[in-house]
């Protein structure tokens, strides 16, 4: 019996212990074979990494970690990489998990310690970080230059100098303490207080960059540092020299070619810029990326109608290129070819429905047309795709501060600032929505950090890589914080602050028309029309294609009455542009300005006729004959506005609105309440819609065309959007005509508050304060009103006989 039992279960055991035995040798086989997976993805990380490939490199260590989610080494490559392409958070988390797994990586506490000091701006961690290094290893040398970081961040300038030799003395040959020695004396040479000692840091930040060089002759990193730092000071000749130089030791360096490239082109040399752009191309597998990199430069270099042609080519030889139909949509979009824009985009999305740069151009071309509605959901979509994309983040902000929504807008520029906290953008976008709420205190602080952040750039090398900013990018960012800091000033009527940081920002960035037209519009401030047109004619220079600079130009140009300049300036450009309604839009500024009727009514007629979706025109129109009394052809235009159903909402609303304010002037007061009703289905946030709910309010309660609770609630919505002084007139009314009298005081006087010099309050205040009974104060706001009113008050006869009436 047990034989037959042993015999029974024998090929069962058998099959059982054969399968154990192939599945073991499976499991073997699969070990090793993600052994190997897993070191090939690492070999190739550093490897991309060493090329500055980051994006690369990141994808070979997430497939790495995909295989091993405990590998240390990956995550510090991955954070590496991460930090290469700007990716602050994602930098942050990959270091801070490989210190959670290795306690002992004192290079990522180094890194942490770095992002917490330079972007995070928290010093008493990045000096923690560094002393816990330091008592780890009191010889590590990052550890030390650090801890320096921490006190220069504290200016404690003394005490960054001894670690900075301290780490020179743990290893004198090592190359980068070298250049961190000597950034930190050009730096010193430039902070506040060191005034006094300034030349004598600087010649020791040029001797210690001299020596790194001398020391290292072959290393093209040093030359590099020392070229930054020459030009900086001022000695380009120097400077290319040094860089020429690197070129020689390292020829198949993109990062020397990129640093000549930029070079050449800051110095406005574009020819020679191509040469080292042309073998950049070369190096790169991707030659469309290549000859694209070629046709941008072009661009930059003001031969846009070239690079235009160029991108065309491309896309002919190459029309799965999907990246260059954006490319060229950009371009489209400097010259105001929205339309030329828009067919290049439907083009890439054809070829994906979901191409992030293809929804990103399409999303500010809606924003360009005034449909804030349309753009938003694209760049919603970008964001869905790429969360925490700098560029969709700044124009969805910029399409709801557009859209009157400014609370949206910081909503979404508090993103962008907290991913990549120092972002220029970011804080340029930020001022614009502190100027729309008129804080312009606070708009001043954050220029200041933008001014502030490119200094530190300047100087801190590893920030300046990790910034994901180009060289050439620093003097327009820095040009713009100025600007923008004068534009503050000027709201606080600082204009000697603001010209002198204008005049700072056209210095900083030679090309830039912006410091020019702002000066242009300072000078008219203070009516000194030689400067202004001297500088408005500069900006256009610079800028031929820019309907700011024109507009600023032809302002000055109305301003000085020198029509014929205006006339000559416009028609030379309407001789390649006939039909150009912005150009034509100017030469109704000008006939306007001469009181010449028939020109400014022919041309707007034309503007109409070759551009009938540009609904400025007609507003233009509808005010035109609004002046000439002409109220019903004054309406048409209105309406012509709203039964092209434009995708602007916010132009519909303004339509009705201003129908509802002529229909008000001439008596058709429930024709008036129905237009303003409507606006407000349209618009409920801007400017414009504050003034719909006012005029419902004052019409309810002056000719009892409602109910007067309504009345209150539509004022109120009113204050919300804009507190103005009239507001609270009507609501003073509202509740006067509710028999409110205490509640009417109180609004009336806060309009009085707003504008003392208003007499119709007053007179206002006079009659609720008579009905209130308090026939004293009620004498006197009559007296107020009839002295402020003078001979021109239409309200004075009455005030006077109401005032009889109270002796």
């Amino acid at each position: 019996m047990m034989q037959t039992k042993w015999c029974t279960y024998l090929p069962i055991r058998l099959f059982i212990i054969s399968a154990l035995t192939l599945l073991c040798f499976f499991m073997a086989a699969c070990k090793e074979d993600s052994e190997k997976a897993k070191t090939r993805h690492m070999e190739r990380g550093q490897q991309y990494l060493e090329q500055k490939l980051y994006a690369e490199a990141r994808i070979e260590f997430r497939n790495a970690l995909l295989i091993d989610k405990r590998l240390v080494a990956a995550y510090y490559g991955l954070g590496e990489a991460n930090l290469g392409l700007g990716n602050l958070q994602e930098a942050f988390d990959a270091f801070k998990q490989t210190v959670e797994l290795d306690e002992n990586h004192l290079d990522a506490r180094v890194q942490l310690g770095n992002i917490y000091l330079q972007y995070v701006k928290d010093d008493r961690e990045a000096s923690r970080l560094a002393d816990e290094v330091l008592q780890k290893d009191p010889s590590h040398i990052e550890g030390h230059i650090l801890r320096a970081s921490v006190r220069v961040a504290r200016n404690q300038w003394d005490e960054a100098e001894a670690e900075l030799k301290r780490a020179l003395e743990l290893n004198p040959q090592r190359l980068e303490t070298h250049l961190s020695l000597a950034r930190y004396y050009d730096q010193r040479s430039k902070a506040p207080g060191s005034q006094a000692g300034a030349e004598r840091f600087k010649q020791e930040a040029e001797r210690i960059f001299r020596q790194a060089v001398e020391m290292h002759p072959r290393s093209s990193l040093a030359r590099l540092a020392f070229g930054d730092f020459l030009y900086s000071t001022g000695k380009a000749a120097e400077a290319e020299e040094q860089l020429r130089r690197a070129d020689e030791l390292a020829p198949h360096d993109k990062l020397v070619l990129t640093a000549l490239q930029r070079f050449y082109e800051t110095q406005l040399r574009f020819e020679e810029a191509e040469k080292y752009l042309v073998r950049l191309a070369e190096l790169n597998p991707d030659k469309n990326a290549g000859r694209a990199s070629l046709y941008d430069l072009h661009a930059r270099a003001g031969k846009l109608d070239q690079a235009i042609g160029e991108y065309q080519q491309l896309l002919k030889e190459n029309p799965k290129y999907i990246r260059g139909y954006s490319r060229l949509a950009e371009l489209l979009l400097e010259k105001n070819d929205l339309d030329g824009a828009t067919r290049q985009i439907e083009e890439a999305l054809k070829l994906n429905k979901q191409d992030t740069d293809a929804l990103l151009v399409r999303g500010r071309i809606h924003a360009l047309k005034g449909n804030y509605e349309a753009a938003i959901p694209d760049l919603e979509q970008v964001l869905k795709q790429e969360p925490t994309l700098p560029a969709a983040l700044y124009y969805l902000a910029d399409a709801h501060l557009q859209n009157n929504d400014p609370e949206r807008a910081r909503a979404y520029v508090n993103s962008l600032l907290n991913y990549y906290p120092q972002s220029p953008a970011g804080l340029l976008m930020l001022i614009r929505i502190l100027l729309n709420q008129g804080k312009a205190n606070e708009a001043i602080q954050t220029a200041d950090q933008i001014i502030n952040g490119i200094a530190f750039l300047k100087a801190n090398t590893a920030a300046f890589q990790a910034s994901r900013l180009t060289p050439e990018m620093l003097p327009d960012l820095e040009s713009k914080g100025y600007v923008s800091r004068a534009v503050a000033r000027i709201q606080l009527q600082d204009l000697q602050g603001a010209e002198a940081d204008l005049i700072r920002a056209a210095q900083i960035d030679a090309r830039s028309f912006e410091p020019h037209s702002n000066l242009a519009m300072l000078y008219l401030l203070r009516n000194d029309l030689n400067s202004a047109r001297r500088e408005a004619e500069l900006a256009l220079q610079l800028a031929p294609n820019s309907p700011v600079a024109l507009s600023t130009a032809i302002t000055v140009y109305i301003q000085q009455k020198d029509f014929a300049a205006a006339h000559t300036k416009l028609d030379a450009l309407l001789a390649s542009r006939p039909d150009d309604a912005v150009l034509l839009d100017q030469k109704v500024r000008v006939f306007s300005a001469q009181n010449d009727l028939a020109k400014t009514e022919q041309t707007l007629r034309r503007i109409v006729e070759v551009a009938p979706n540009y609904l400025n025109a007609y507003f233009e129109l509808s005010a035109f004959y609004h002046n000439q009394k002409q109220t019903d052809r004054a309406i048409a235009q209105l309406q012509e506005v709203i039964n092209r159903r434009p995708s602007n909402r916010l132009q519909v609303a303004q339509a009705h609105v201003l129908t509802g304010m002529l229909e008000e002037a001439r008596g058709r007061y429930e024709e008036a309440v129905r237009n303003y009703e409507k606006s407000l289905h349209f618009d409920t946030r801007s400017v414009s819609a504050a003034i719909a709910y006012n005029n419902l309010a004052w019409l309810i309660a002056d000719r009892g065309l409602g109910n007067l609770d309504k009345a209150a609630d539509y004022v109120r919505n009113a204050i919300g959007i804009l507190p103005e002084a009239s507001f609270y007139d009507t609501l003073g009314y509202v509740f006067h005509k509710k028999q409110l009298y205490s509640m009417a005081i109180e609004q009336f006087n806060k309009a009085i508050e707003k504008k003392p010099l208003n007499p119709i309050y007053h007179l206002h205040l006079a009659r609720v304060l008579r009905d209130n009974k308090e026939i004293q104060k009620a004498r006197q706001a009559y007296d107020r009103a009839i002295k402020l009113g003078g001979a021109d008050f239409a309200e004075a006869d009455l005030a006077r006989q109401e005032l009889a009436a109270l002796r």
